[in-house]
């Protein structure tokens, strides 16, 4: 039997709660999770995130978790972008800068699937673009996470369906209510600045040089040479100017959710 790594942990999951002798409804209230939801993770239409799987672990003695970070992960990254992911869930400190969409770290998952299904993706590879991009965001939930800074231009909070991104400015203004995360939302009538050359991120660590990234339609570039590095420096100065501050983001933030409702 032929299955990618994917493919095989929710056979797992399958297998498990039958071996167990349990419905999905009596799995999901050991976990704590919703029928509908184990209905969902184990037909693989909902993506499987880490919590889900630690709770399988605490409570069946598995190690899905573990199999999941050393082999489902990667296998859902793209060859190009994984020298970029090793680097974000290793920094201490994030600045991310989105110009016509909201970061993906900041991503609810419908939003990114809203996003991702612009591409002419077939359905199956579609989900595990989603599931990647959710995944990813374990790095804001774990012990130490690190420090995230946000800069979203306003054009990005108003494009989108009404339902999705009034879940998605709700779940921004909560985020924004973590002490490690600021952010900052720049007006549409603010001045031309170096961000309106496309999206970035930068990875700072305790001991080592700065990293960056961009994306764009084909592949993303992970970004070490610390003169192209410097360079995006100087495109988040540019764009931190004309951003708002914290509070009048806040109230932006606001302001723009009432309008999605």
């Amino acid at each position: 039997m032929n299955m990618s790594a994917s493919e095989f942990l929710l056979w797992e999951l399958r297998r498990r709660r039958t071996v167990e002798g349990l419905s999905q409804d009596e799995w999901g209230s050991r976990l704590y999770f919703s029928p509908q939801h184990v209905s969902a993770v184990e037909r693989g239409t909902r993506p499987v995130k880490l919590d889900y799987l630690q709770a399988v672990d605490n409570e069946f003695g598995t190690s899905l978790a573990v199999f999941y970070e050393s082999f489902v992960k990667q296998e859902l990254a793209p060859v190009w972008l994984r020298p970029w992911l090793e680097y974000e869930e290793k920094a201490t400190a994030l600045r991310l800068y989105g110009a016509l969409v909201i970061p993906g770290l900041f991503q609810t998952e419908r939003y990114a699937r809203m996003v991702l299904s612009c591409s002419p993706l077939q359905t199956d590879e579609l989900e595990r673009k989603v599931q990647l991009r959710v995944s990813r965001q374990d790095i804001l939930d774990r012990t130490n996470p690190p420090r995230v800074s946000a800069i979203i231009e306003q054009l990005a909070l108003r494009r989108g369906e009404p339902e999705i991104m009034s879940e998605q400015i709700r779940h921004l203004i909560t985020l924004r209510e973590r002490p490690n995360i600021t952010i900052r939302v720049i007006p549409a009538d603010a001045p031309a600045h170096l961000g309106w050359g496309g999206p970035l991120a930068l990875a700072s660590f305790t001991d080592a040089e700065d990293v960056g990234y961009l994306d764009n339609h084909l592949v993303g570039q992970t970004v070490t040479s610390p003169n192209q590095v410097a360079t995006l420096h100087e495109v988040w100065d540019s764009v931190s100017a004309v951003a708002l501050p914290a509070r009048q983001s806040l109230d932006l933030l606001k302001e723009v959710a009432k309008s999605w409702t």
